[in-house]
């Protein structure tokens, strides 16, 4: 169903009318849309805008960088930012990009800290945010059974706590592919997937060739070429480092992620396998113009999604990967308010 259409975003939701007009009504941002200024309207501009932002960011103070070891000798990281609220103030868990971290999202962390108020929970993978590779596994995608673990933590530390969720890009595979498998069950009262790529098998294939050369190199560098101590005799280890794309990237390295096919891989990590079994609400953000989870992925997948009970899914027309600088000389980013307006209203409608 599409609720509303504008020159700057169209909005379309699941079966659940009342909550697609209660979660309007609430987000005025969602009604609107991005709106960057016309030197702004362009991809790679906004791609610019959000290196430079982003380098121009201050790290979070965070009140405690948090270690867990999983039963295989693998180890993540939350780092907890406002841990002196209440105890019964909500949990934002923030999951970050394919090579990022909780400090590379420091921007979002910052703004939802204070536009919210709430704790925030970023959640970091194995390898990431500086954290050695201490088992010879690694999924550019996460795991989900990793992640439970962090929930685990961190519902330990705020029991008294509503937990909503944030995927960026690669992390909003991680939301959905959780969300998908746990249904009714899921610790996430809601969440948002902010630029998801959809499927694993299929998505890498339609990233624009030059930012697809660029990741590829960063993958190699992140994912392998530190770690060839822990993961050079791991088979597919060789063979990802020949890799001239993201989708051959994700063909050669299956086995580093622990599964013995890349078909089993693909059921284990693609979020599409599971997304249409998602109970909770969710909000999905795209732009038009994104070169790297680009808009056909939107719909070759709309029509299912739109058969889950609360979907709100928004496209922009501008707004490239993860950028939609609206006002871009004051890095403020329409994604963060959407964002921070959607979690307030679903906090209340819930």
């Amino acid at each position: 169903m599409k609720l509303l259409a504008n020159d700057s975003v169209s909005c379309y939701g699941g079966r659940d009318e009342g909550w697609n007009e209660a979660i309007l009504a609430s987000c005025s941002s969602l009604r609107t849309g991005c709106r960057p200024a016309t030197w702004a309207r362009n991809a790679h501009v906004q791609n610019l805008l959000t290196v430079t932002h982003d380098g121009l960011a201050s790290i979070p103070p965070w009140d405690l960088d948090e270690r867990l070891v999983m039963a295989d000798g693998g180890t993540v990281s939350i780092q907890w930012l406002g841990l002196a609220a209440p105890p019964d103030t909500p949990v934002v868990v923030v999951l970050h990009t394919i090579c990022g971290s909780g400090d590379a999202l420091r921007r979002l962390v910052t703004s939802l800290h204070r536009r919210l108020g709430w704790v925030v929970a970023a959640c970091n993978r194995r390898g990431h945010a500086g954290l050695p590779l201490t088992a010879p596994q690694i999924n550019t995608m996460g795991s989900t059974a990793d992640f439970r673990v962090q929930l685990d933590a961190i519902v330990a530390r705020r029991p008294d706590a509503a937990l909503y969720g944030i995927g960026v890009s690669a992390g909003s595979g991680l939301l959905v592919r959780y969300l998908g498998e746990e249904r009714d069950r899921a610790r996430l009262r809601a969440g948002v997937a902010l630029c998801p790529a959809y499927d694993v098998p299929d998505a890498f294939a339609f990233v624009h060739p030059h930012y697809d050369a660029y990741l590829t190199r960063k993958l190699i560098a992140f994912f392998l070429e530190p770690h060839r101590s822990m993961l050079g005799a791991v088979a597919g280890f060789d063979e990802g480092l020949r890799a001239s794309s993201i989708l051959e990237f994700h063909r050669q390295v299956f086995p580093l992620a622990g599964y013995d096919s890349l078909a089993a891989y693909y059921r284990g990590s693609d979020p599409m396998a599971v997304a249409l079994d998602i109970t909770h609400p969710i909000l999905v953000i795209n732009a038009i113009d994104d070169p790297v989870c680009v808009e056909a992925n939107v719909h070759r997948h709309l029509d299912a999604m739109q058969t889950l009970p609360r979907m709100t899914l928004a496209v922009t027309r501008y707004g490239s990967h993860c950028g939609f600088f609206d006002r871009p000389l004051a890095g403020s980013s329409w994604s963060e308010r959407a964002i921070a307006e959607y979690l307030r209203a679903a906090h209340r409608l819930l």
